[in-house]
């Protein structure tokens, strides 16, 4: 094993595991705040993400999922997490009702957020099994 492919998996272990635990993240912290009813900011989620993380990080770098789609569900799963929580406030503010907890409203927003993620990533395999072409031609092979 020379010292650049022992480099390039731990760097292709650090992408997967920092991405994986942008990804899980969000979805921990809520779980473990509406569970103990502690703060969106405590320190056991946050652990058991990065842990999740590091462990998941395998298939990444054994080379049989794509970094590609790790990156455009995070990118996705923050965007639409932030368009939901804004749409959500403007909702509210139309409706002149307060905000219920922050715990809540980012509970729902989450809940929109990662199907729309899951969403953007597998838009091209839903378009080839309709008979579609492929937005992007490189996802063909996979990687």
């Amino acid at each position: 094993m020379s010292l650049r492919t022992w480099a390039s998996a731990t760097v292709d272990f650090l992408l997967a595991a920092v991405g994986l635990y942008l990804g899980l993240a969000p979805a921990f912290t809520v779980g473990y705040a509406l569970a103990a009813d502690a703060t969106l900011f405590a320190q056991p989620p946050q652990t058991a993400a990065a842990v999740v993380a590091i462990g998941g990080s395998y298939p990444f770098v054994a080379g049989d999922w794509s970094y590609r789609r790790l990156a455009v569900f995070v990118v996705a799963l923050y965007v639409a997490s932030g368009a939901a929580g804004l749409a959500g406030l403007a909702v509210l503010r139309s409706l002149d009702v307060s905000l219920p907890s922050t715990v809540l409203a980012r509970a729902g927003a989450l809940a929109i957020a990662y199907p729309v993620a899951a969403a953007a990533v597998f838009r091209d395999r839903v378009r080839r099994r309709l008979g579609l072409r492929p937005l992007d031609a490189d996802d063909l092979t996979g990687r």
